[in-house]
C-alpha cells in the first residue's frame, strides 16, 4: 500500500500583524482565511514582508483507513523559522530552525472516520527570533528573510522499524562502500530484524546484495551501524565529465516482510588534498565557480522548479563555470540531484554571517548544523564545506574547532573551512581550522597581484586557495526593461517601501531610488547606453582578473559575485531574469579548464641608491614600441596536451595583419600551469590611436583552445611644435620623468608669463587663476585633497565611467566603457561634482549602486580663459599601474591630448 499523503498544494493561510493571535484556541475562530500554496512563503501574497509573524497554516487532509492502527508520522522538509502544530487540536510538538527538515509523531491524534485538521503558527527570524541569532544566512542582506512553509510536507506511514541517516562513504582505492545507518525500532520486545542492502551501478543493474541481521532492543534507536559493501566489478566514477550514479536499495525485512525501503544515489568518487591542490579521483581540478545567494525574486525562498534550475545550470556551463557556491543558504533537493546529474559542483556555506554570540547561538549551530549536513552529506556534487562567512573575533576558537570536528566526521573527513574570507581578513581568529585558503578579494584591478603576491607567498603552509567570493563589478539595471517585464510596474524589492521593501531601509545602495535620483542627473545617455557601458567594463575588468589569477599555480579556483542580478547587487553574470550579461562564448575563452592567458617581461630601475620594481602599462604602446606578450596556459582539462602548437597573431580592428607566429613543443600534464613561449612584434608608426587585437589558437586532441586580447597602439610625441609655450609647474613631482621626454617645455618653480601659453600644475594656486585671467591655459592635477572638494571612491568596482562628447574625450580610445586602455590612469578620488564651479564635464562616475555622479575630468572658463581638472593618475602609481609617466602610455597619450586641447583651443 501506498505510505504517503502528499500534504503539498493549497494551505489556507491567516495573516493579521497588527493584531496577531498567538492561541490555538482563538484562531479556531477565524473564518478569514485567504490561500497560500505550499511549498512557499508567505512573503508571495503579503504586502507586509518586514513582519515577523506570527503567521498561521491550516489545512484538512484525510488518510487511507488501512493505515488504522499504524504509527504515523508527519514530515516538514522546511518551516522558516520557528513553528508548532496541531493535529485536531491537539499539540503534537514544534520545531525551530528553517533548513532541515524534521518529523512529528501523530499517531494517537490521527482521525480516520473525518477530515484531519491540521494547524501551523509560524515565525520568521525578526523581533521574537532575532536575525542574527537565528541562522537567518544572507537572505535578510540580499532581500528580505523568508517566512513559512516553504518545503514539501507529507504524512507518513512508520514500519515498526525503520533505517535512517543513511549515509554512503564510497572508497574507491579499496574498491568498497560504507554504509553508515540508524536503526528506529519501535517494537515492544527484541526481535530479529534483517537490513538488505542493494547496490545498483550507473545504468540501474544490480551489483551487489548483502544482508545484516541485527539485534535490536525495542523501543530504542541504535547508532551508527555499519555494513560495508565490496565492488567487484569495474568502478564508474562520478566526475564533471561522467557524473554517473550509483544507488543504494535499504530494505528492512520483518519475519520475511518487507516493513521498509528507502533508495540513496550517491557517487564514487575520491577527493583529498595533495600540496597546493584539490584532486578528484586522482585528477587536479580548477574549481570555476559562481555564488549563488539564493535569491529567486517571483518566489522569494529559494524553492526554484526543477525546469528553472536545470536551465539556471546550463546556463552556468554554457559560460565555463563548473561549480555553484551556495552561500549561507541551503538549496533544494532538487538543486542538489540535478548538479549531481550534470557534474556541477557545489560548494555549501552553512548560514552562519555576522552572528550575535551567546551560548543559546551555539546550541542552535550545533544542533541545526548536525541536521543539515547529514541531510545533504550523500550528494557527489558537493565538493566544499565552509561553516561560516566572514566571522570577526566575536566567534571564539573553541567553537569553531569543535564545528570543524563535528563536521569533518559527519561528512566523512570532507574538504572543509571555518570561515569563508578568513579570519586574517575579517578580523577574526588568525589560528583557522581550515583545510584550504579561501579569501573574498573585492578591489580594483591594478590591486590584485600586490594582494596575491603576498597572501600566496611561498613561505606559506601549502594548502589550494580557492576564492570564495571575489571579481565582482556592478552594472547598470535598465530600469525600463524591468517595467516591461512588470507591466509597467516597479517589482516589489525596487520599491522605496520599508514594509513591502524592507531592504529600502540600507544607505549604502540606493536601487530603491534608482529611477528618482538618475531622472535628477539628467544625463545625456539613454539607459540602454549606460547599461552596454557597464556590462562591457564589467567583461574587460573580469577578463583581466581571472587571467591574472589563473596564472598562479597556487590558486585553484574561485567563486565569482555573483550568478544572478538582485536588490542589493548588480555584479552579476546573469540579469534580473536570467539572460547573460556577458557572450558565454566570449567568457568561456578565460572561463574553462584549459586557458590561455599573457604574461609580461619585468622591469627595474635605479632610485635613490637602489634597485626597485618598475611597473610598465602592458596594455598601450607608441609607435615602434615592442610588443611582446609571454603566452602562458593554465590546463585542466583531462586531455593531456603533447606536441602541440600555438598559433597567434596581431592585426589591427581592420583585420590588417601586422604580425604571425607558431610557438611548438608544447607539453602540458593535467594541473600544469607554465608560460609556453614569446611572441614579439616591432609595432609600426601610426599618426592615431590604433586598435591591436592579439589572438592566439591552441589545438590538441580534439581540442581547440582560443583567446584574444586589445591593446593600443598611440602616436608619439604630440607637444613637440609647441617648445617652451608649456610651462610644468609641478611641486607634488607627479609628472617626474616628463623632462625626458620634453626637455623643451618650461619647468619654473616660480612662473614667469613670457610665451607660456599653457600651464600644468599640481597645484593650483593665485597666480595662476591670474594667468586664466589674462586668457591662459591650465591644466590643474589634482592627487588628494586640494582646490576642489574630492570623494575617494574606487575607479572600476561600483562604478560606470560615462565620457561626454568633447575633442579630447574623443581623440582617446575610450570605446565607451572602462576598458584596459584606461587602466593606468585610474584613480581612487573623483571631484564633488555639487560642489564644483559651473563647467562643462568631460568624463564622469556613476556610482553603480547609489546613482551618485562625481567627476574625474571637467572644463571651465576662468576669466579670459581656461581651467582643465582632473583627478585622473597620469603617472599612474596605485597597485601594478605603471610606476611614472614615462611608464603609462596611455597616461602620457592623455596627458598630451588634453594639453594639445588646450595649446589649440
Amino acid at each position: 500500500m501506498d505510505n504517503k499523503v502528499n500534504l503539498s498544494g493549497d494551505w489556507d493561510i491567516y495573516v493579521n500583524f497588527a493584531n496577531p493571535i498567538e492561541k490555538i484556541n482563538d484562531i479556531t475562530l477565524i473564518t478569514d482565511w485567504t490561500k497560500q500554496t505550499v511549498p512557499g512563503c508567505w512573503e508571495q501574497s503579503v504586502k507586509d514582508k518586514k513582519s515577523d509573524g506570527p503567521v498561521w497554516y491550516r489545512k484538512y487532509f484525510t488518510i487511507p483507513e488501512s493505515w488504522e492502527g499504524n504509527l504515523m508520522s508527519i514530515h516538514f522538509e522546511g518551516v522558516n523559522y520557528y513553528c508548532e502544530v496541531w493535529l485536531n487540536g491537539k499539540s503534537v510538538g514544534s520545531h525551530e530552525g528553517g533548513w532541515n527538515g524534521f518529523e512529528l509523531d501523530i499517531t494517537k491524534h490521527i482521525l480516520f472516520s473525518e477530515p484531519n485538521e491540521i494547524f501551523v503558527k509560524v515565525y520568521k527570524q525578526g523581533e521574537r527570533f532575532p536575525i542574527r541569532e537565528c541562522l537567518a544566512g544572507f537572505f535578510p542582506d540580499v532581500g528580505v528573510i523568508f517566512g513559512g512553509i516553504w518545503k514539501p510536507v507529507t504524512v507518513k506511514l512508520l514500519p515498526s522499524v525503520t533505517v535512517k541517516d543513511i549515509f554512503v562513504k564510497p572508497d574507491i582505492k579499496e574498491a568498497k562502500i560504507e554504509v553508515e545507518f540508524d536503526i528506529n525500532n519501535h517494537l515492544l520486545n527484541e526481535e530479529n530484524i534483517e537490513i538488505t542492502f542493494s547496490l545498483f551501478n550507473p545504468n540501474d543493474i544490480l551489483e551487489q546484495t548483502i544482508t545484516n541481521k541485527i539485534t535490536a532492543p525495542g523501543i530504542h534507536n541504535m547508532e551508527k551501524q555499519l555494513a560495508t559493501i565490496n565492488l567487484e566489478n569495474e568502478i564508474h566514477h562520478w566526475s564533471p565529465e561522467t557524473p554517473q550514479l550509483y544507488r543504494l536499495e535499504t530494505k528492512v525485512m520483518l519475519d520475511g516482510k518487507e516493513i521498509f525501503t528507502e533508495s540513496t544515489k550517491f557517487g564514487m568518487k575520491d577527493v583529498h588534498i595533495k600540496g597546493d591542490h584539490i584532486y578528484l579521483n586522482g585528477n587536479p581540478l580548477y574549481l570555476r565557480g559562481v555564488l549563488h545567494w539564493g535569491w529567486y525574486s517571483e518566489i522569494i525562498a529559494p524553492i526554484p522548479s526543477r525546469e528553472e534550475i536545470l536551465e539556471e545550470l546550463q546556463r552556468v556551463k554554457d559560460s565555463g563555470f563548473n561549480l555553484v557556491k551556495h552561500c549561507l543558504y541551503v538549496p533544494t533537493k532538487d538543486y542538489l540531484e540535478i548538479a549531481d546529474e550534470m557534474g556541477i559542483f557545489i560548494w555549501q556555506e552553512l548560514p552562519m554571517w555576522l552572528p550575535q554570540v551567546s551560548d543559546e547561538f551555539y546550541n542552535r549551530v550545533y544542533y541545526q548544523y548536525e541536521r543539515i549536513i547529514k541531510e545533504i552529506r550523500n550528494h557527489p556534487s558537493i565538493i566544499l564545506w565552509t561553516l561560516g562567512c566572514e566571522l570577526d573575533h566575536s566567534v571564539n576558537a573553541k567553537f569553531l574547532s569543535d564545528l570543524y570536528e563535528t563536521a569533518k566526521m559527519l561528512t566523512n573527513n570532507a574538504i572543509i573551512r571555518d570561515n569563508s574570507g578568513s579570519g586574517e581578513c575579517y578580523g577574526g581568529l588568525l589560528k583557522e581550522y581550515a583545510d584550504f585558503y579561501d579569501y573574498h578579494f573585492y578591489n580594483d584591478v591594478h590591486f590584485y597581484r600586490d594582494l596575491i603576491n603576498q597572501f600566496a607567498g611561498s613561505w606559506r603552509e601549502e594548502k589550494p586557495w580557492v576564492f570564495g567570493e571575489f571579481c565582482d563589478y556592478d552594472v547598470f539595471r535598465n530600469i525600463e526593461k524591468v517595467r516591461q517585464r512588470y507591466n509597467g510596474e516597479l517589482p516589489w524589492w525596487l520599491k522605496n517601501d520599508l514594509i513591502e521593501n524592507p531592504g529600502s531601509k540600507e544607505d549604502r545602495w540606493h536601487w530603491y531610488r534608482q529611477e528618482e535620483k538618475m531622472t535628477q542627473l539628467n544625463l545625456p545617455f539613454s539607459s540602454q547606453q549606460i547599461a552596454e557601458n557597464a556590462n562591457k567594463s564589467a567583461f574587460v575588468y573580469r577578463k583581466a582578473v581571472l587571467e591574472l589569477v589563473r596564472s598562479y599555480q597556487k590558486i585553484t579556483g574561485y567563486a565569482l559575485t555573483s550568478i544572478k542580478g538582485n536588490p542589493i547587487a548588480t555584479s552579476s553574470i546573469f540579469d534580473d531574469f536570467g539572460n547573460p550579461n556577458h557572450p558565454p562564448k566570449a567568457f568561456k575563452q578565460f572561463n574553462n579548464s584549459t586557458v590561455i592567458s599573457l604574461t609580461w617581461d619585468n622591469r627595474r630601475n635605479w632610485i635613490n641608491g637602489g634597485d626597485r620594481l618598475i611597473n610598465w602599462d602592458s596594455y598601450n604602446y607608441f609607435s615602434n614600441d615592442t610588443f611582446r606578450p609571454h603566452l602562458f596556459i593554465s590546463h585542466y582539462d583531462s586531455n593531456t596536451i603533447k606536441n602541440a602548437s600555438i598559433n597567434w597573431q596581431l592585426h589591427t580592428e581592420d583585420e590588417t595583419l601586422l604580425a604571425v607566429g607558431e610557438i611548438s613543443d608544447i607539453n602540458l600534464s593535467r594541473g600544469e600551469a607554465k608560460e609556453v613561449g614569446i611572441a614579439e612584434v616591432v609595432l609600426p608608426v601610426v599618426s592615431e590611436p590604433v586598435k591591436l587585437v592579439f589572438f592566439a589558437k591552441l589545438m590538441y586532441g580534439t581540442e581547440m583552445i582560443t583567446n584574444e586580447w586589445t591593446f593600443w597602439l598611440f602616436p608619439e610625441e604630440q607637444l613637440k611644435p609647441f617648445g617652451s609655450s608649456i610651462t610644468i609647474q609641478d611641486p607634488l613631482h607627479l609628472l617626474t620623468g616628463i623632462e625626458k621626454i620634453y626637455p623643451e617645455f618650461s619647468y619654473l618653480k616660480i612662473f614667469e608669463p613670457s610665451d607660456t601659453r599653457v600651464i600644468v600644475t599640481s597645484l593650483l594656486q593665485p597666480h595662476h587663476y591670474e594667468f586664466m585671467d589674462q586668457g591662459g591655459r591650465v591644466l590643474y592635477i589634482q592627487r588628494g585633497e586640494g582646490e576642489f572638494e574630492i570623494d575617494r571612491l574606487p575607479f572600476w568596482r561600483e562604478s560606470i565611467q560615462l565620457f561626454h562628447t568633447h575633442p579630447i574625450i574623443d581623440s582617446f580610445p575610450h570605446e565607451n566603457h572602462t576598458g584596459m586602455a584606461l587602466y593606468g590612469v585610474g584613480t581612487d578620488t573623483a571631484f564633488n561634482r555639487s560642489t564644483l564651479p559651473a563647467c562643462s564635464p568631460l568624463m564622469d562616475r556613476l556610482d553603480a549602486r547609489t546613482f551618485e555622479l562625481t567627476n574625474y575630468l571637467f572644463e571651465t572658463q576662468v576669466g579670459k580663459g581656461k581651467l582643465i581638472a582632473t583627478t585622473l593618475r597620469f603617472e599612474g602609481g596605485l597597485g601594478s599601474q605603471p610606476t611614472g609617466i614615462t611608464q603609462n602610455t596611455a597616461g602620457l597619450y592623455f596627458f598630451e591630448t588634453i594639453v594639445k586641447y588646450l595649446m589649440e583651443n
